[in-house]
């Protein structure tokens, strides 16, 4: 998980341009899945328990490039076979505002650009290939 984030915020009284600091708490996962097909309410339940705002998922195992609403997340994930890969990321709904730029590179790779106060922050959730697999999948990886 990571750490709070210090962010500068400027503001103006007067003449005088005084600074101060604001911390704002994010805490970030990842967590292969193994299979989110009737796994989402348990994932969500677990994400609140231990109030993380953002996780990245892999091996969800749903097909196709859309968004879900579950619990108070946002889901987004990208998928190609029902059976293998796939990625996701959930965000708290008090974050889901600040989403400026969802990307679904493929089934194994997708990110989202978040902006919180003035800070940018590109969260990347990626499924790389097993070892067993052939090379010519991990070079096109």
């Amino acid at each position: 998980m990571a750490d709070n984030v210090r962010v500068s915020v400027y503001s103006l009284e007067g003449k005088r341009v005084r600074k101060r600091s604001e911390i704002v708490k994010l805490h970030l996962a990842s967590w292969n899945i193994g299979s989110l097909i009737g796994k989402s309410i348990e994932l969500v339940k677990a994400l609140h328990r231990r109030k993380i705002s953002i996780t990245c998922i892999q091996e969800t195992k749903w097909v196709g490039a859309k968004t879900k609403e579950i619990d108070g997340y946002k889901l987004w994930y990208s998928g190609l076979k029902r059976a293998k890969n796939g990625v996701g990321i959930l965000i708290r709904k008090n974050l889901v505002e600040q989403v400026v730029k969802v990307r679904c590179e493929s089934n194994r790779i997708m990110s989202v650009k978040v902006v919180v106060s003035s800070e940018i922050f590109n969260i990347v959730s990626v499924y790389a290939p097993q070892m067993g697999l052939a090379e010519y999948i991990k070079r096109l990886f």
